[in-house]
């Protein structure tokens, strides 16, 4: 009976035991392709960015949400220009005029011609490598003379005297109005005026006469003029426009560019400028009226020639004190003074 049982039992034990087996198998394939398929699943999928919070700074009150991000602290510091008291000396460069130095120090016109003696502005050039007087302030450099006093210089410059006085370069505070001021002294005068003078091209010679005139041609006009003024050359463009240290008008042209009459006359002046202008044509119209048409690279007419509105008399240069080819034409009363 017993060995009927232990072969009952026998026969039992080995299908569970292959069971076992089996099962056991089964679990750890099932772990190991669970793994493998985690593993594949992580090196496939793409990479997570990180979160916003880890990126953008953290607004930590309404402040900060208004104003935004900061900017990174500059370091460096901006300081302001210091003022500027005493005269300046520049050095002319290749193109300068007396209207482009003023722009570039934010001064009046005015103030460069009245800070350089003999400095016009009419003729325009300025000779490269010169060097020129930049005041600090718009006025007049005075040099004294004998004589000259505090009051004399409010009298010629039209500046109140206490502006002269007090004004911190001239270290002039404690200088009575009367008293003398040392002869070559330079004084910077705030806010003063100098009178500039327009000086008349000399004589004309009358041909054939073999002589000078005693002053421009003085014989009979031949055209009278309509009064209506038309501009000398065309297109216009004009460069520098007038005013009371300019009483002209600029006007861009080309070498060799054809200049016209601007009304009827008859020429009293042809010929080469001394005072800066190049060759030089002027027109009495014959009712009150001049024409000037100045920097001509050549003149086309003679004194004494009568001609017509629009008859081209010259041919545009840059002649004399010049720095470029423009015409310098202006309008002046037959008695003196200039229109614009």
């Amino acid at each position: 009976m017993i060995k009927k049982l232990l072969a009952i039992g026998k026969l039992l034990i080995v299908p569970v035991i292959v069971m076992l087996v089996v099962s056991g198998y089964r679990s750890r394939t099932a772990d190991f392709r669970k793994k493998v398929a985690a593993q594949t699943s992580t090196a496939n999928s793409p990479v997570q960015p990180l979160p916003v919070a880890a990126i953008l700074p953290v607004m930590t009150n309404s402040a900060e949400l208004l104003n935004g991000i900061t900017r990174q602290a500059m370091l460096h510091t901006e300081r302001p220009e210091r003022p500027r008291f005493g005269i300046f000396r520049y050095k002319v460069q290749k193109g300068d005029t007396p209207w482009s130095i003023a722009e570039k120090f934010d001064l009046r016109i005015e103030s460069i011609l009245w800070g350089n003696e003999g400095m016009s502005a009419d003729a325009g050039g300025l000779p490269p490598d010169r060097e020129i007087n930049i005041l600090p302030i718009d006025g007049v450099l005075h040099t004294v003379a004998a004589g000259d006093t505090l009051k004399r210089l409010e009298l010629l410059h039209g500046a109140p005297i206490e502006d002269i006085q007090n004004y911190f370069g001239n270290d002039l505070s404690s200088l009575a109005p009367e008293a003398e001021l040392p002869v070559g002294m330079r004084i910077i005068v705030p806010g003063g005026r100098n009178p500039v003078v327009w000086q008349e091209p000399g004589p004309a010679v009358l041909p054939g006469k073999g002589r000078r005139s005693p002053g421009f041609y003085s014989g009979p006009l031949v055209y009278t003029g309509t009064g209506y003024f038309t501009w000398p050359v065309s297109p216009i463009v004009i460069t520098q426009s007038y005013w009371g240290g300019h009483p002209a008008i600029d006007i861009d042209t080309y070498s060799g560019q054809p200049i016209f009459a601007s009304d009827s006359g008859t020429v009293i002046y042809s010929g080469w400028s001394t005072t800066g202008y190049g060759n030089l044509i002027i027109v009495d119209h014959g009712n009150g009226y001049w024409t000037y048409y100045a920097h001509n690279r050549a003149n086309l007419v003679g004194v004494g020639q009568g001609v017509l509105q629009g008859q081209q008399i010259a041919e545009s240069g840059s002649t004399g004190n010049s720095t470029g080819d423009h015409i310098d034409f202006r309008i002046r009363l037959a008695e003196g003074g200039f229109l614009n």
